[in-house]
């Protein structure tokens, strides 16, 4: 399973003992807790290392250890210079790794004398994107695998490092309508500890008719790139089709990208306003008219965690408590009575892709043609791409007559014809001018 954490974190865990510590403590066996919650503690450790004017958190504890500098004061004056700069809640997590850092490395600080900022002010704003903002974002997604994250985010309520841990294995789709993704307690996921039922070992969610055709889409056309898929295959895998996992740093960093593609980048303060995460927040919002208890669970929230005994005997029930939903959570609305159109759906999003790109009616009537051949949505965005590539490429105005060659045979024809070879094209094309 992939160790989703920052570079900048895994480099302080690997050069300096007293991090490596904090790491074991946490996601150690006794507490099997988050990479992502060792990278926001290591965070927290590095702006405070910082703040004491040191570049290496050994030589920060060993000022702190001889008494050159008073480690309970630089805590407290470090709490209201990061308060100029941070949210409240921001600056209480990075205290808590602060204080884990130093407690592990035997440096005595007079805690009880120190207020922790309250973490009930907000400063960032975000919402839950609404379905036409969805749309818009999968018309504007460049590659299947952006696709069905946003699908599975919008349609499990999953958080995105939970999400991009999976494997293949991971999901079940030998259900008549829905997929179902089970998610094992591991090391590196988030279970919360409290709850009657915490000692179970996993939880389930489920993903609509919509998303789990667009998954076994985008498995088809990894396989069509040569990646030979298993069940310890990445869900969700990297750009090249390598077996890959991607990391969520990676994975928002496409997100900020699609964000500004699609013209949805409005930012509140520091953060977008549709960050990745308010994929779980759609899901949230739009679980309409289930047991909140069933809701609950898939999101993996706290008091949720299952046997796999005691699940097989509720699965029913929570089959019937999501499919209340699927109305709420799909997209595209494409039914013919129980059935799903799979083809229907990979037409519409097509259809809406290549319109946002630009293409006219008869340029969209032919690369649709294209796509019920091919069934292959990316290949026919890809030869889309390219010809409005050659489009921008040829002059305006009443110029010389232009040619472009689809081959190295018909290019040798027309220079013999008398064409001259202006310069070569995407895809093994050339541009020609008539001489």
């Amino acid at each position: 399973m992939v160790i989703v954490m920052r570079k900048a974190a895994r480099e302080w865990i690997e050069k300096y003992s007293s991090i490596s510590k904090v790491h074991e403590a946490i996601t150690g066996p006794r507490r099997m807790g988050r990479p992502g919650t060792v990278e926001n503690y290591v965070k927290g450790v590095q702006k405070f290392v910082a703040f004491v004017g040191c570049s290496d958190p050994e030589v920060a504890l060993s000022k702190f250890q001889s008494g050159e500098l008073n480690a309970s004061q630089k805590v407290d004056q470090y709490i209201d210079f990061a308060l100029k700069k941070y949210a409240h809640k921001t600056v209480r997590n990075q205290l808590f790794g602060i204080k884990k850092w130093l407690q592990l490395n035997e440096v005595k600080v007079n805690w009880e004398s120190i207020e922790f900022p309250t973490s009930v002010e907000v400063s960032e704003t975000d919402k839950a994107p609404s379905k036409e903002e969805i749309k818009t974002l999968l018309t504007h997604a460049k590659r299947a695998r952006d696709r069905a994250v946003i699908l599975l985010g919008i349609s499990s309520g999953l958080r995105l490092g939970t999400l991009l841990s999976l494997t293949i294995g991971d999901v079940d789709p030998n259900y008549s309508d829905v997929a179902r993704l089970k998610v094992d307690k591991k090391p590196g996921r988030k279970f919360m500890s409290r709850g009657s039922m915490s000692n179970g070992r996993f939880y389930c969610t489920f993903i609509t008719p919509e998303a789990k055709q667009v998954l076994l889409q985008y498995f088809k056309e990894r396989e069509a790139a040569g990646e030979k898929l298993t069940g310890q295959s990445p869900l969700i895998g990297d750009a090249y089709n390598q077996g890959k996992f991607i990391t969520v740093e990676d994975f928002e960093r496409v997100w900020h990208r699609l964000l500004k593609r699609a013209g949805l980048a409005d930012k509140s303060k520091r953060w977008y306003v549709l960050h990745v995460h308010t994929l779980r927040k759609f899901f949230r919002s739009n679980c309409v008219g289930v047991n909140p208890s069933y809701r609950e669970f898939w999101m993996g929230h706290k008091g949720g965690y299952l046997d796999e005994s005691y699940f097989r005997a509720e699965e029913e029930l929570h089959l019937n408590e999501y499919r209340k939903t699927i109305p709420y959570l799909t997209i595209y609305s494409i039914t013919e009575g129980s059935g799903f159109q799979v083809d229907a759906l990979r037409m519409t999003i097509l259809q809406d892709v290549l319109k946002g790109f630009g293409a006219s009616r008869e340029e969209l009537k032919r690369l649709t043609e294209n796509y019920e051949r091919a069934k292959n949505v990316d290949a026919v965005i890809g030869e889309f791409k390219r010809l409005m590539d050659e489009k921008k490429t040829l002059p305006n105005g009443n110029g010389p007559e232009y040619f472009v060659a689809k081959h190295e045979g018909e290019l040798v024809q027309k220079l013999k014809e008398g064409w001259k070879l202006v310069r070569p094209l995407n895809g093994n094309k050339y541009l020609l001018q008539h001489s």
